[in-house]
């Protein structure tokens, strides 16, 4: 089977869609695959990101300069899969081909309608794009249940055009040795007996920081009053600097020197700190999938996160629900869950093991079979 793959605008720096690429890169021709991968070249978006042209200059080389490719690629293609729906539009230039379209969620869509928080008029026009290409794709495959659900409700495919195809691990999480995760952390002030709470992720809202600040207060606080000792007493970022609004209520605890942030950091880095970590927050309002849930199990690490799906979908036993609104109760649930940490640790392993790359894999080559044979019957 010929699978042209079309990634991502490297320029956007979308780093999960770009991990996404690179687990089909790697796993499809080991399952047999002749893989193409193709994407929009930078060619006008060398000025700076800050610039009001850049947007527009990087969809000129996204939906302009970039079609004589696609185009000179279709015809070598067995199927094309368009691994973002945000790119769901090029829908209508591979329509020669059958199409498969992964969504990743629906929020960005929701946002369009007014559904969540503000867009542009120009975000509402793309929005309304992408949903016509999800429309027209021969397939669409969702990455979770949850996200199914939402796209057969908002009524953006057919039931009969849609399947679902849960993300595997995009890498080799695993947990790591504690005299090599000694070294990997090492830079960050961390050992592996340090108690530390992480949370990964960008500062936009629905990741939940703030519930992730004032909870690790919270558990300061209720250690504080009952004079013992808290379950974990640093707080890490992986992700961009705390806002001035999050450092504020830290700095009013006295617990600024507990909390830092820690960014550009290599895989190995990544797996050592959740392999060390006494427990991932990933309280997230919503998601399409949450992929550091099964990254952090992967490597040991138990796992909080919230009470919705698709995060209560694929956490598995491993991992104790939350509500991400109510940081007394998560603080509560954290102390609670402590003596079985180690139990929380085993059956996160066990959960991990089924997002496989290779299951995921499998799962995609059935979904391009589904395309190509429906798009033969004449469906």
């Amino acid at each position: 089977m010929k699978v042209l793959l079309i990634g991502n605008y490297v320029a956007d720096g979308q780093t999960s869609m770009l991990a996404f690429r690179r687990i089909l890169e790697r796993e499809l021709p080991k399952a047999g695959c002749d893989v193409r991968v193709i994407a929009p070249a930078k060619h006008l978006t060398r000025i700076s990101p800050n610039s009001r042209l850049w947007k527009w200059l990087g969809y000129i080389d996204k939906f302009i300069l970039f079609l004589p490719t696609l185009r000179s690629h279709l015809r070598w293609a067995d199927v094309v899969h368009i691994g973002d729906h945000s790119n769901s539009m090029y829908v209508r230039w591979v329509k020669s081909r059958p199409s498969v379209v992964t969504c990743h969620d629906v929020i960005a869509i929701q946002a369009g309608l007014g559904q969540g928080y503000q867009v542009s008029w120009t975000g509402r026009l793309f929005q309304r794009l992408i949903s016509e290409g999800l429309g027209r794709a021969d397939l669409v495959a969702c990455v979770s249940d949850m996200t199914k659900r939402e796209l057969l409700r908002m009524g953006l495919a057919t039931e009969d055009k849609v399947t679902v195809v849960t993300n595997g691990l995009n890498d080799d999480f695993a947990p790591v040795p504690r005299e090599e995760a000694a070294r990997l952390i090492a830079r960050f002030g961390l050992t592996p007996d340090s108690r530390y709470l992480m949370h990964i992720g960008w500062e936009i809202a629905r990741k939940n920081r703030p519930g992730v600040v004032n909870t690790f207060i919270e558990l300061q606080e209720r250690a504080k009053r009952d004079g013992r000792q808290p379950v974990v007493d640093r707080l890490l970022f992986v992700g961009p600097f705390l806002e001035p609004q999050l450092a504020e209520p830290l700095a009013a605890h006295g617990l600024t020197d507990r909390a830092q942030n820690v960014r550009g950091i290599s895989h190995e880095e990544l797996r050592a700190l959740y392999s060390c970590a006494t427990a991932l927050l990933f309280p997230s309002f919503q998601e399409g999938f949450g992929w550091p849930i099964i990254e952090a199990q992967a490597c040991g690490c138990p796992v909080f996160t919230t009470n919705l799906p698709p995060m209560n979908e694929i956490g598995g036993p491993g991992a104790v629900y939350v509500d991400p609104n109510d940081p007394v109760a998560m603080a509560a649930a954290i102390e609670e869950a402590a003596p079985r940490l180690g139990e929380m640790r085993r059956l996160g392993l066990e959960n991990a093991v089924h997002y496989s790359a290779a299951q995921m894999t499998a799962n995609y080559i059935a979904a391009y079979q589904r395309a190509i044979d429906a798009r033969k019957a004449g469906k």
